[in-house]
C-alpha cells in the first residue's frame, strides 16, 4: 500500500476592501520552478476556493513539471465577466505585481486568449501591459495546442487538459494597433487609469463575456 500526502500553500493579495485581487499563487512544491500566468480579470477565486481556470491551471503546470504558480491578470477589479461598457484599466499596483511575479519566475505566460481581437478598449490595456513587460521578453509564452494552434486561455476546450508552452508572439491584431499608435505612450500614475487612445467606435459600445480566473 502505498500513501501519498502533499501540501499546498496559497498566498492572496487584495486591495483593502477586496474589491480587487493582485495575485494569487499556489505552490505546491519549491524546488520546482515558478510560472506567471497572466489573464483577462479576478473571479471567485480566493485563500480557500479556486474556480475552474486555476484548477486547470494547476494541473497543466504540474504536469509540465512546475512548483507553483502566480495567477495575475490586465485588470485587477474582481467581477465574473468584462463589461466593455465600463473602463478597463491598468493600474500602477497591478502593473507592481505582476513585474515583481515575473521577475522571480521562470516563465511568464500571457494566457488572456483572443479577448483583445475586437475591443479596442481591451487591446489599449494589453499593449501597455506588454510594454512593461519587454524586459522579461525572453521567458515570456502562451499556451499552445499539440496541433499548433496557440495564444489560448486555460478554459479553452482544445488544451484544458494538455498544454504545450510556446513563445509568445505579438498577435496580428495587437501588431496592427502598434503600427498606428504614437511613440510617447501612455505612463502609469499610483492607483490611476492609464490613458487610452481618443475616440470610441460601435463596437467599444457592445459588451463581451469573459471567463474570468
Amino acid at each position: 500500500m502505498l500513501t501519498e500526502q502533499g501540501v499546498m500553500t496559497t498566498e492572496v493579495i487584495f486591495n483593502d476592501y477586496k474589491t480587487e485581487r493582485y495575485l494569487l499563487r499556489k505552490i505546491w512544491d519549491e524546488d520546482k520552478p515558478l510560472a506567471s500566468l497572466i489573464m483577462t480579470n479576478p473571479s471567485s477565486a480566493n485563500a480557500v476556493t479556486i474556480d475552474m481556470t486555476v484548477h486547470y491551471s494547476i494541473s497543466n503546470l504540474y504536469k509540465l513539471g512546475y512548483g507553483g504558480v502566480d495567477i495575475l491578470n490586465m485588470t485587477s477589479n474582481i467581477s465574473p465577466k468584462i463589461d466593455t461598457k465600463n473602463d478597463i484599466s491598468l493600474t500602477a499596483t497591478n502593473v507592481e505585481h505582476i513585474l515583481k511575479s515575473a521577475e522571480k519566475s521562470d516563465k511568464v505566460i500571457i494566457a488572456w486568449g483572443k479577448i483583445g481581437e475586437n475591443v479596442k478598449k481591451i487591446k489599449q490595456v494589453q499593449l501597455q501591459l506588454l510594454d512593461k513587460l519587454k524586459p522579461f521578453q525572453d521567458k515570456m509564452y502562451m499556451i499552445a495546442s499539440k496541433s499548433g494552434e496557440s495564444a489560448f486561455h486555460p478554459l479553452a476546450p482544445q488544451i484544458r487538459f494538455d498544454w504545450v508552452l510556446k513563445k509568445f508572439v505579438m498577435p496580428d491584431y495587437l501588431n496592427a494597433v502598434t503600427a498606428d499608435r504614437p511613440e510617447n505612450q501612455a505612463q502609469s500614475k499610483p492607483d490611476e487609469i492609464l490613458e487610452g487612445e481618443p475616440g470610441k467606435t460601435a463596437k467599444d459600445k457592445k459588451s463581451r463575456n469573459i471567463q474570468s480566473t
